[in-house]
Order: structure tokens, then sequence, then C-alpha cells
């Protein structure tokens, strides 16, 4: 349902359609006058980095080359990831499509313009500020990308916890992709493995993804929300100037970024709480680690609890019975979520572990299997939010009692008042 116009509304537009008639060619003129060098040219390269192996954080390297994942030789559509012992090797035909980054459970491959965190910042940002947020891919758009399109080397670089917590914020994230344009792409897994990440995302989440396969229907308009931030700020700047020629852009664009900082800073919290309440190091004293994937997940869960109702989550158990304690799990989790303690009781922290299932295959006795568990322990609690309801609750109950001693003040006048007019 659209939201009501006001004058503020009006006022907009009004300047909008002055700024236009003031400059009607944009930035055409300025380029066709200007240095061709400095002139901005499409290259796909720009947009694709070819991923570099961490591997401490590799399955293949904390199992000493046990077979115990190969995640990434399989999602890779030109077969360019082999293996060496727990060595990865990325042969040179790689693609730099992304995928081995979004399929990899512990983060091991690492390209800095397609780590989620990044990835994150930059789409909520767009979606914070336009009306449409388009995401689309190198092969799709041709082109140097709008203000409100995100070019990715592939729609696949983006897993299904990103996904997940784009979808809990914002209903104006759309995929760009004409039809046809996955049965032309030598990106064979991508279309695969990007429409089972959307459909986790939107399965777990509140909004959907849309479709855009016409780029003639594509807007680039500002949303109504960033606008106006915009105009007020020029209104504090201008005093009673309604139209100016001026750049009122700092306060939208300084309100999207708070709200980035905001999220990030929840996240750097909502892991201090983590390490506070499971302690940084397991009992092999290695520390704790939280992958970038698994930040999203529970900041977007903390924010929205009720979410946790929708998700599957499973964690490996032990049998007793079963188990020698030769510590190959524990060993072998490179999160270190696992642990072993001077009784040999095994325990894991299910908000470190990211679901693999690798200690499982390389238990010996077969004493592990992974176990579904109360999604809602998934849920960090949040100190800020609860210092609040805390003071809320307090300020609720001086007002009940004030309203008791107030009502029971007026009782006793009232009884005072009938006293006073009996007849001696």
């Amino acid at each position: 349902m659209a939201k009501e116009r006001d004058m503020i509304d009006e006022i907009i537009d009004l300047q909008d359609n002055f700024l236009a008639v003031r400059n009607p060619l944009g930035n055409v003129a300025n380029q066709l006058m200007g240095d061709p060098d400095a002139i901005p040219h499409y290259n796909p390269a720009d947009y694709k980095d070819k991923p570099r192996m961490s591997l401490p954080s590799c399955l293949r390297s904390t199992s000493d080359g046990q077979d115990v994942c190969d995640r990434c030789a399989r999602v890779c559509p030109v077969a360019a990831i082999t293996y060496d012992g727990k060595k990865v090797i990325i042969e040179d035909n790689c693609r730099k499509c992304g995928l081995c980054i979004a399929a990899c459970p512990t983060e091991a491959f690492i390209a800095r313009r397609q780590m989620v965190r990044n990835l994150y910042d930059e789409i909520a940002r767009v979606a914070s500020t336009y009306d449409d947020c388009y995401i689309t891919c190198t092969r799709a758009l041709g082109r140097l990308p709008k203000d409100n399109e995100v070019l990715l080397p592939c729609v696949g670089v983006m897993p299904s916890e990103l996904w997940f917590s784009l979808l809990a914020e914002h209903s104006n994230i759309s995929v760009y992709l004409p039809l046809g344009i996955c049965d032309r792409c030598r990106t064979v897994t991508g279309e695969e493995y990007y429409s089972e990440a959307i459909a986790e995302g939107e399965e777990h989440s509140i909004f959907s993804v849309g479709l855009e396969v016409d780029e003639t229907n594509m807007t680039h308009e500002q949303s109504r929300a960033f606008k106006r931030r915009q105009f007020m700020s020029s209104m504090a700047q201008a005093g009673t100037t309604l139209v100016t020629a001026g750049n009122p852009a700092i306060s939208g664009v300084q309100a999207v970024a708070n709200r980035i900082k905001a999220h990030s800073n929840q996240i750097n919290t909502l892991q201090r709480t983590l390490e506070q309440v499971t302690g940084m190091k397991n009992e092999e004293l290695r520390r704790r680690q939280l992958t970038q994937k698994r930040k999203l997940v529970l900041s977007t869960l903390q924010s929205h609890p009720k979410l946790a109702d929708r998700m599957v989550w499973e964690v490996p158990a032990c049998d007793a019975s079963r188990c020698t304690v030769c510590g190959d799990c524990v060993k072998l989790c490179p999160v270190r979520a696992c642990s072993l303690d001077a009784t040999g009781h095994f325990s894991v922290e299910p908000t470190y572990c990211v679901n693999c299932g690798a200690c499982v295959q390389a238990c010996p006795e077969h004493a592990l299997e992974m176990k579904r568990i109360n999604s809602r322990k998934m849920i960090v609690p949040d100190p800020a939010a609860e210092q609040v309801a805390k003071q809320r609750a307090q300020i609720q109950a001086v007002k009940k009692k004030s309203k008791k001693m107030l009502k029971t003040g007026l009782s006793a006048l009232e009884t005072f008042a009938d006293e006073l007019s009996k007849p001696e």
C-alpha cells in the first residue's frame, strides 16, 4: 500500500524538477568535454577477484588431507579447484565467479570484494537509499552499473545466509537477469546454486526477492525516506529557502552510513557477548572462530528472534558408549566449536558450529551424528536491549505504584470530604 504524500513530498518534487531544468544533460556534457582517458569504461574484470586460500580455515587442511569436504570442487563450473593432500590448488582457468567463496562453510576462500560482510554493507546501503535495489552479474548487465545496481561476477556469490539477513530488513531487493542469460554462461553451476541460496533465504526470512528480466523496466529513484532526510537537512542548512541549488545529500547518505555502522557495531557487540558467555577458547585453549556468515545470521536473529522458529539447526551429538576420546573431531574443527573436557565429555557450541558435518565423517568409531537442536538456542542475548527492557519494566512498576498511591489518596480525600459534609 502506497504511503500518503504530504507537502514535503510536493516540495521535493519541485526541487527535483528545478534541478533537472538547470542541468538537463546531467553529466553527459562534462564527460564529452573531459579527458577521454578519465571517463570510466566498463570492464567485467574490474568486478572479479581470483580467490586465495586460507589453509588454517580449510577442512581438508585441518584433517590432514582427509576427504571430509569437497564443496568448492563440486561447485566450480570449470574444475579449476584440485587437491594435493591437504593442499587446495586454484588453477589458472579459474573464472573468478566466486561460487567457491559462497559454498565454503568455513570461509577458507578469500576475495575482498566478494566477502560476505562487504557484500552485505554494499547491498544494504543501496537498498536503504533507493526504491529498488538490483543485484545482477557482469554478463547480464554488460555496462557500468548505476547507483542502485550491485554488479557481481555471478549472483551465486551470495550465500543463503546473506540473502536471509538482507531479506529480514529489506523488501525492495530484486535480481536482474534476462531470460536465458544463464543458459549461455560458462558458469554452468551458478544458476542452480543461486536459486537454492535465494530459496533458502526466502524460506527463513520475511521478504522475497523480486525478479526483473527486462532492463527497460528497471527504476532508479531514490527512496522517499532518503529524499525526505535530504530535504530536512537542506532546510536546516538553508533556513527558510525551500529550493536550493546546493547538495543536500549529506544527511541522507549519513543516515544510511549510520545504519550500516550500527549493524557493524551490533555484530561486534554480539561477538563480545558470545565470548563472555561461552569463553573465547575451547577446552584445548584454541580460540573459537565466528565466521562472517554466522555473524550475519546471529545478528539478524537477535533483531528478529521469531525468525529462529523458521530455521533448522543441526550440530554433532556424541554417543559416549562409542567414543574413544581420540580427539580427532576437536583437531578437525576449524572454528573450534567442538571440545573434549578432562573427563572425556564431548560438547559443541552451536552458535560457532557451521554445521559442516566434517567431524561426523572423520570420527573413526562413528560416535558422532548430526542432530537437530532447539533453534532458540541460536538467539544471542542483547545486553543493551535487555537493559532497555529492564528500565521500561522499572518505569512501568513505578507508574503502577504511583497510580495505586494516587487512587488511595483520592479515596482518602473523598472520605474526608464526606465526613466534613455530614451535619454535626
